[in-house]
């Protein structure tokens, strides 16, 4: 008798074990399962504002971005000068003159009174900081990335027509400690800092017939 009411005892105490086995499991499977979704609200969350703020910084420098016209003629050359403190980002300014870190952009707006190819040149005034780089975008499309505003001017190329407007944007930028950065980076952005206040060039426009 004694014997059988061990073994219930021990029963007993088994299943006991397995319910608050079971219930440890469950309960931190909960638990997991909630953590993991809080992590998604806040990465989401977290990715809505970043996306937000670069939404409102592109607004900004859209806003603010200086703008030069050219109108292109046939044979005939447009022709202006640029200081590229002049179309820098406000929030990268550093007394007031470009520096490893900083960036910027300008917009080149052609409009024509007839149908032509135009051209777009670029001549540089005095030496750049060897990596300061440039982009160019019309209509949201990369249409040149390279390292010297010249070698970018090859692909300011096309056609427009009568009474029509193009939008060019060169953005420009001096990049500093990214992962790329080196020793030898460094070394070269400390001596073209202090050696370059500013970069500038001229811009010219030529039209010729669309054949």
């Amino acid at each position: 008798m004694k014997e059988k009411k061990k073994t219930r005892k021990r029963l007993i105490l088994f299943f006991i074990l397995i319910i608050l086995f079971l219930s440890i499991f469950f309960l931190s499977r909960i638990t997991k399962n909630q953590t993991s979704d809080d992590f998604l609200f806040v990465k989401l969350l977290s990715n809505n504002s970043k996306e937000s703020e670069e939404k409102t910084i592109i607004k900004a420098q859209n806003e603010n971005r200086k703008e030069y016209r050219f109108k292109i003629n046939y044979k005939n050359m447009d022709f202006k000068s640029i200081d590229l403190v002049k179309t820098i980002d406000k929030e990268t300014l550093v007394y007031e003159k470009i520096a490893p870190g900083t960036r910027g952009s300008f917009n080149i707006i052609l409009d024509s009174n007839q149908i032509l190819r135009y051209k777009i040149n670029i001549q540089s005034l005095n030496e750049k900081p060897k990596n300061l780089k440039f982009t160019a975008k019309r209509d949201g499309t990369i249409i040149g990335e390279e390292n010297t505003l010249e070698e970018l001017a090859e692909s300011l190329t096309g056609y427009i027509n009568k009474n029509q407007e193009i939008n060019i944007t060169i953005y420009w930028y001096w990049k500093y400690e990214d992962e790329k950065y080196t020793e030898e980076n460094d070394i070269q952005d400390t001596q073209d800092a202090k050696n370059i206040k500013t970069y500038k060039f001229n811009i010219s426009t030529i039209g010729e017939e669309w054949n």
